[in-house]
């Protein structure tokens, strides 16, 4: 068994160059793994945690520090009490994942295994196609997750769980079984009482089977993914619809899914496909809602995804020497000498000013006068292809009169203009992130 893992360690180069911390709950998974990483003699550490939701779980923990003394190996203990305030089962998680990561730093490390194993992956790889996913979903779970930070490794993606007790049991190793996995309350469950003892029925090497399909999914999935994030990255998370339209449809789902991920926004295959069909329409600007507050925002040129939460630009009045945000997005002010000379700018004559400045969000009829004639505000919009929901963003700068000096980054009034030469103050605009 031991060298079964470790040809797969190999295979699929797994590079392990410091301490693995072990995640062990107790369960004949996690005891298997543990064991088995020590034999090849990889440095590990014992992460075991103690979620005190069952009678037993006091059990386990003895039973845990007792066989990390067998093995002679450092061992770190959570106590973890749920204090009811989220989902148990996401909460649990967090803790779990967070106390990993802090005895990987501890351990001067940022490699963790986790027991799942080929009975997970079938499970995972169903639930994902009755529920709908993307292709990284439908390959199921990673040999391999790389953040850039944390490592997560799952060596025993190459055992099935019945592989898994023969190992404990000719081992003599002490596991405890979680009573719940024999109820059908849960759907996995479900899946693995009745669902998969008929594939594997029908197929003898079915395991064999699902590991070589996640694999080939997973490195197709990467292939993509890789060309999604340069296409993200170099468009600040926007998609430019005329590049975007001339890719391939595989890639404009992933790029759709990306997006999704990178904004904490949940999704599956209908929810990409919604967005896909919506960015290829072509009426002009538009939007589209979506889960956790956001909404996707086409424009005549791309698409974006920005917060639905509306916010407030009210009215700010500026005099000399002074500073105010705007709508939390832009910050004036008015000034005899330019702090930040990245920032936009406009030049103005003291003496020929009325008093204060005013900015504000458009209004029904805005015009400005230019050096061509007087113009519609919402002309220039239009013209500019500026989308509707981002017009009532754009400061609008008049005087006290409410005579417009300029539509921040798009046109300066006839009057701003004439003051070119006889200027001694400026009115800045920083852009806040």
């Amino acid at each position: 068994m031991e060298k079964k893992v470790y040809n797969f360690i190999k295979d699929n180069n797994i590079s392990i160059s410091k301490p693995i911390v072990v995640a062990v709950s107790g369960g004949a998974d996690s005891v298997a793994l543990i064991n088995i990483l020590h034999d090849l003699n990889y440095d590990v550490v014992m992460a075991h945690v103690n979620h005190h939701m069952r009678v037993e779980s006091e059990e386990e923990e003895k039973e845990m520090k007792s066989f990390a003394k067998r093995l002679n190996i450092p061992i770190e203990i959570l106590e973890y009490h749920f204090d009811g305030k989220d989902n148990f089962h996401n909460a649990s998680h967090n803790a779990r994942y967070n106390f990993f990561k802090d005895v990987c730093k501890k351990y001067n490390t940022n490699i963790i295994a986790t027991a799942h194993h080929l009975d997970d992956q079938a499970e995972t790889i169903l639930m994902k196609i009755m529920e709908g996913s993307n292709l990284y979903g439908y390959g199921g779970i990673s040999i391999v997750n790389d953040d850039g930070n944390y490592k997560i490794i799952r060596p025993l993606l190459c055992l099935s769980k019945q592989d898994i007790y023969d190992y404990c049991n000719a081992n003599n190793l002490n596991y405890f079984e979680d009573s719940s996995n024999h109820e059908d309350h849960y759907l996995r469950n479900r899946l693995r009482h009745h669902v998969i003892p008929l594939l594997k029925d029908e197929c003898e090497d079915f395991y064999t089977k699902v590991l070589e399909y996640s694999i080939q999914v997973k490195e197709a999935f990467n292939f993509i993914r890789n060309q999604s994030k340069s296409f993200l990255n170099k468009n600040n998370n926007k998609i430019y619809l005329n590049e975007y339209n001339e890719l391939d449809i595989a890639l404009q789902k992933d790029i759709i899914s990306l997006l999704l991920e990178r904004n904490n926004i949940r999704k599956n295959y209908d929810i990409i496909n919604d967005i896909y069909l919506f960015l290829k329409e072509n009426k002009g600007t538009k939007h589209l809602i979506l889960a956790s507050n956001n909404k996707l925002i086409r424009t005549y040129d791309y698409a974006y995804i920005d917060s639905n939460n509306d916010i407030t630009y009210d009215e700010i009045i500026l005099n000399m020497e002074e500073s105010k945000i705007y709508g939390n997005r832009y910050r004036f002010t008015l000034t005899k000498n330019i702090a930040n000379p990245n920032a936009k700018y406009i030049k103005l004559c003291y003496n020929k000013l009325v008093f204060p400045i005013h900015i504000r969000p458009r209004k029904n009829g805005d015009e400005i006068e230019t050096i061509y004639g007087n113009k519609k505000v919402n002309r220039i919009f239009i013209d500019a292809k500026v989308s509707k929901e981002n017009r009532d963003y754009i400061p609008i700068i008049t005087d006290d009169n409410d005579n417009i000096l300029w539509v921040y980054d798009y046109i300066k009034s006839k009057n701003v203009f004439s003051q070119k030469d006889t200027y001694d103050i400026y009115l800045m605009c920083e852009e806040l992130k």
